[in-house]
Order: C-alpha cells, then sequence, then structure tokens
C-alpha cells in the first residue's frame, strides 16, 4: 500500500494492491486507489508518483476497505514491514467503522532476517535485488505487492521447513522483543 506519507493517525491509504498467491505462483491481482482526506504534499507526490488529481477523483475508504476485508477473507496478510501496513490498515477500518479482519500476518522483513541474514538491505527492493528477483516499478501499491509476493515465494521453503502451520509460522517471525513480551504485542 501507499499513504499520504503523515504520521500517527494523520497516516491515510492512497492505494492498495494485493497479490494471491498458491503453490509458490502469482495469481490474481488487485488494485485500488484510496481517496484521503488529508491532501498530499509535493514530496508524497514525487516519491510515489501519486497525484492530488488522482486521488481526489478515487473511491473513498468506505468503498474499498470492504473489498480488502473480502480479499483477506481466509488468507494470510503478507506484507514487507507488517506492522506499519496492518497499523495503517486496522486505523483505516476503524475510521470507516469497518470490522477488521484480523488475518494471521507474515512480514518479509522479518523472513529475510530469519532466513537470508547474510542480505544487510532489507529494503524491498534492495532485498528483491539480492534474492535475484527483478523490479521494474517501485512506491506503487502493485508492483510493490507483486515483489513482495516474490520475495515470500522465494523465502516461503523455508519458513515451510521451519513451521508446520501459519501459527507456527506467526510465531516464529515475532521479533524477540514480542516473544519475551507476549501481552506488549496485542
Amino acid at each position: 500500500m501507499e499513504t499520504n506519507g503523515l504520521g500517527g493517525d494523520r497516516c491515510e491509504l492512497t492505494e492498495i494492491g494485493t497479490v494471491l498467491v498458491g503453490g509458490g505462483e502469482l495469481h490474481e491481482t488487485w488494485e485500488s486507489l484510496v481517496r484521503p482526506v488529508q491532501p498530499l504534499t509535493r514530496g508524497i507526490e514525487r516519491f510515489t508518483g501519486i497525484t492530488q488529481g488522482m486521488v481526489d477523483a478515487a473511491r473513498p475508504p468506505a468503498e474499498v476497505l470492504p473489498e480488502v476485508a473480502e480479499r483477506l477473507e481466509g488468507r494470510v496478510l503478507v506484507a514487507h514491514n507488517a506492522s506499519f501496513d496492518t497499523r495503517v490498515l486496522r486505523q483505516a477500518f476503524v475510521r470507516c467503522d469497518l470490522e477488521w479482519p484480523a488475518p494471521p500476518v507474515l512480514c518479509t522483513v522479518a523472513m529475510a532476517r530469519r532466513f537470508a541474514p547474510l542480505v544487510g538491505q532489507r529494503k524491498l527492493a534492495l532485498l528483491a535485488d539480492a534474492l535475484g528477483i527483478e523490479v521494474r516499478d517501485v512506491h506503487r501499491a502493485l508492483p510493490d505487492a507483486i515483489t513482495c509476493a516474490r520475495i515470500f515465494c522465494a523465502l516461503f521453503p523455508k519458513l515451510s521447513a521451519n513451521a508446520r502451520s501459519v501459527g507456527e509460522a506467526v510465531a516464529l517471525l515475532r521479533s524477540r522483543r514480542a516473544r519475551r513480551h507476549p501481552a506488549r504485542t496485542r
């Protein structure tokens, strides 16, 4: 996903993209621009290529998020720097008075720390490059989701060799601090 780049409660979705992954392959893709309340800064427009005009013409979050919830139903959410993405998504659901689907979450940054420790850079494009994954576009939701999905597929054999279930995978990839202080993860 892409956001307006603002901090805390002012952080809003501007674009979301999803990729369905199964059997080590990328399947169905989906993307949508999202109309934020806060105006975009020139810096975020330059960074993402998403303009104020594009988001002004986009659907509001209350129309986009039910589709996101449907896509997450019964699935695992995989994201790069997943704690940020889930925080922003959950915040968007709350703002729209929609129930957060609370999918199990796996983070490709955590997967890389655990299963590709010699790769020094964990930024999406740099990690992909280190794993031999071609990256065409960056800082747009669907291309980043595709890159994240390819990273997940590249690291999945190592994950599945160490975890027999989604629950075990989530627990394995939780930060050391979260494992020591489980009450703080909620």
